[in-house]
């Protein structure tokens, strides 16, 4: 299913195609970058439709888009007109999907070779092995004993493919995989490889979403985390040799568990990540950087204000009635464009906030989506 809206285009801007479950964050980013945009995406909410000079709307089943309507969907921009196309979540089990459409338009962001890499769980084990990177075991035999384990989908995205073991119906699909449970605080790591270089965004601490069916569902998070000497130093070596590895291009991410001073990896996202909504910088922006990465082989020098930002998805937590002229607070993003009803587990908006400090800003943003659902 594919649903387009056009808007007023703009003049003398290069063009780039956005696409992305939720492109919304990297369409900011873009427009704020001088480009005009086209955004991809399945939900096409107002802030888009207000940012991007067209918004396509194409279905998504399990956090992966519709192969051929995402084609349809491209092959309706005029290529002659596009510098390039990138891409957020939404194609990680779909590298063949991404190959296709770099046959119809330049790809700014990692290869389908270099995505299909970097989500095979047992390549990703066999490189944290190798490099003596801590992670939690796999396994993609049935433990003796379920509890304490996970089952994860190799492409997954989001933390909806996550559940307990314990009380799941085998047997597992081909792309389903056990994973160990590990404790921790749950980080990801926003860097940007470039010319060989690669530079450090910054480090967010994150958080599961409440009240929701779905027990390990992306909650939000929060910029600048600061951690311990030896912490960062694992994280740089990590990134830096993972780069070289995955031949990883543009902005990335890398998730991570924190227990105490011991990082244990979970897995690289080689993609734009919605936490460039939490970075802001002076002169060369994120979005700028990443498209330079692959234009150019120079690394674009960044300067990362130090401004800890936070964000929060508030699902819905009853069956939710919405109105498109809802009058909404200003810290809120992501919003419907039309009337909608929102069944128990689905994305209605998105909070932000900023403050003096990362607690602040996680406590205040965390206190406005309950605000919101009150």
């Amino acid at each position: 299913m594919m649903h387009m809206t056009l808007l007023v285009p703009m003049q003398n801007k290069p063009t780039i195609v956005i696409a992305a479950l939720s492109s919304r964050p990297y369409a900011k980013a873009a427009v704020e970058a001088g480009f005009d945009v086209i955004a991809i995406d399945a939900f096409v909410d107002q802030d888009t439709q207000a940012m991007a000079k067209q918004t396509i709307q194409v279905s998504c089943l399990q956090q992966q888009f519709d192969a051929q309507a995402m084609l349809d969907a491209i092959d309706t921009i005029p290529h002659a007109s596009v510098l390039g196309f990138c891409f957020g979540a939404g194609f990680e089990a779909q590298p063949e999907l991404l190959k296709q459409v770099q046959q119809r338009i330049p790809l700014f962001g990692n290869s389908a070779s270099t995505v299909a890499h970097c989500k095979d769980p047992n390549a990703f084990a066999q490189f944290c092995q190798q490099h003596h990177f801590a992670m939690p075991m796999i396994a993609h035999e049935a433990p003796a004993e379920l509890t304490g384990w996970l089952i994860k989908s190799a492409g997954g995205s989001g933390g909806a493919h996550i559940h307990y073991a314990d009380g799941y119906a085998l047997p597992l699909a081909p792309n389903q995989y056990f994973q160990r449970f590990q404790s921790g605080i749950s980080i990801s790591c926003l860097f940007l490889a470039s010319g060989g270089d690669v530079h450090m965004v910054g480090v967010n601490e994150q958080w599961l979403a409440t009240d929701t069916p779905l027990p390990f569902q992306y909650g939000g998070a929060v910029s600048h985390l600061e951690l311990e000497a030896n912490t960062l130093e694992a994280l740089t070596r990590f990134i830096t040799l993972a780069t070289t590895h995955f031949h990883l291009k543009g902005l990335n991410s890398v998730d991570a568990l924190l227990d105490n001073t011991e990082l244990y990896f979970l897995e690289i996202n080689p993609r734009l990540s919605a936490t460039i909504d939490l970075y802001a910088t002076e002169k060369v922006g994120l979005f700028a950087s990443h498209v330079d990465a692959f234009q150019s082989q120079c690394a674009s020098v960044l300067k990362i204000t130090h401004q800890p930002k936070a964000h929060h998805v508030v699902y819905a937590k009853q069956i939710t009635h919405i109105q498109a002229q809802q009058v909404w607070p200003e810290w809120v993003s992501d919003i419907p464009s039309t009337s909608q009803t929102f069944d128990i587990g689905m994305p209605i908006c998105t909070v932000v906030s900023v403050a003096d400090s990362v607690q602040a800003a996680k406590q205040l943003v965390q206190a406005r989506a309950v605000c919101l659902t009150q």
